[in-house]
């Protein structure tokens, strides 16, 4: 296997193996594998594989001459715009469609194959600074955005979003698998921008099956309502919407931007314990309380166990973010918390006998 952890993009855009599966779909595991195990590396592979598309468009017989050309001036586009620190690069794609249009490709199929770049939604985010988490571990990394939402990242997935949200709505990029949390907030609605498809809620729990390397974005709810739209320039595309519920899947197909929902037993997509775990407890010990977060959040917790050995939860948690569920448990305990990335320390005097 090459040494793909280097590659800029003008080194994807000019692999030829790369260049086969972006085209062809040639050796789909293999590709998956590489995106798998080099997650620094998504950005650069979705920058080159929009760059390889946008170049041939529906062009078969284009000559590599040709070719050249046009790959050499969109990768000029995307150096210029390489200090953008977003997942979509907005401006690039803008200078990107404009350049297509020269070029005599026309706008139909920048439309169908590239829906607007959401605007560039972070980067039109003010002055606030954009952050972006990329899990390149095996374990799960838990990511807690402004709001006090959740959201639990699995391996090579990623998410960006501004230091802080504007007032009137809160906005997130994402690619890859991650189970959210969303803080309720009904009027400061909460969006995902998941490669082809929006995702809008005010409060609720679910999961993102987005990776770039697949042909469908999908997504299951486990908590509260969530509502589903084709990120598009097509009216028509764009217009169609749904609203899911608690037990629902959607399937986007990415090619034809067709949406389907279907009933499942349990809202289980990304193989993460939190999607059929509820967090309902009867005198249970503290000890075992903390024990379940971790396995949920895939956090560590650092709690005295002897001080808190008398400790017992009654609560029942919904779909809360776990920053809310520690504050919940910690009233209970009278009890303080300290939290920070993935580590957290309870600090408590204990429980009367």
């Amino acid at each position: 296997m090459n040494n793909y952890k280097n590659f800029e993009v003008k080194d994807w855009v000019d692999d030829p193996g790369f260049r086969k599966w972006v085209y062809e779909g040639a050796q789909d595991a293999f590709w998956v594998t590489v995106l798998e195990n080099t997650p620094s590396q998504v950005e650069n592979m979705e920058q080159a594989r929009k760059i390889l598309l946008m170049v041939r468009g529906e062009v078969t017989d284009i000559s590599e001459q040709e070719l050249a050309a046009r790959k050499s001036e969109l990768l000029e586009f995307a150096a210029q715009e390489k200090q953008i620190r977003s997942w979509w690069r907005g401006r690039w794609f803008q200078a990107a469609a404009v350049l297509l249009i020269t070029l005599g490709f026309g706008g139909y199929h920048w439309k169908r194959i590239f829906p607007a770049p959401y605007n560039a939604v972070l980067t039109q985010s003010g002055t606030s600074k954009i952050i972006e988490i990329i899990n390149e571990h095996n374990e799960v990394k838990l990511v807690t955005l402004p709001d006090g939402s959740s959201v639990i990242l699995k391996k090579a997935a990623k998410i960006s979003f501004p230091e802080k949200f504007s007032a009137d709505k809160r906005e997130v990029v994402m690619s890859g698998e991650a189970f959210f949390e969303v803080q309720k907030d009904p009027v400061q609605p909460f969006y995902i921008y998941s490669g082809e498809m929006l995702t809008k809620v005010t409060g609720t729990s679910f999961s993102i099956k987005a990776n770039a390397a697949e042909k469908q974005v999908q997504l299951v709810v486990k908590t509260g309502t969530v509502e589903i739209s084709v990120n598009s320039s097509d009216k028509e595309t764009k217009d169609n919407r749904l609203i899911l519920n608690p037990n629902q899947l959607v399937t986007l197909n990415r090619e034809s931007s067709a949406l389907e929902t279907r009933n499942v037993k349990e809202p289980v997509l990304i193989n993460l314990p939190i999607e059929s775990q509820y967090f309902t407890f009867k005198k249970t010990p503290v000890k075992e309380v903390f024990r379940m977060l971790e396995l949920a959040y895939g956090v560590h917790i650092n709690f005295d166990k002897q001080v808190t050995s008398q400790c017992n939860i009654t609560a029942s948690l919904g779909d809360e973010p776990v920053r809310e569920k520690l504050q919940m448990i910690c009233e209970v305990l009278d009890a303080r918390f300290e939290m920070k990335d993935n580590a957290i320390i309870v600090y408590s005097e204990g429980c009367e006998k």
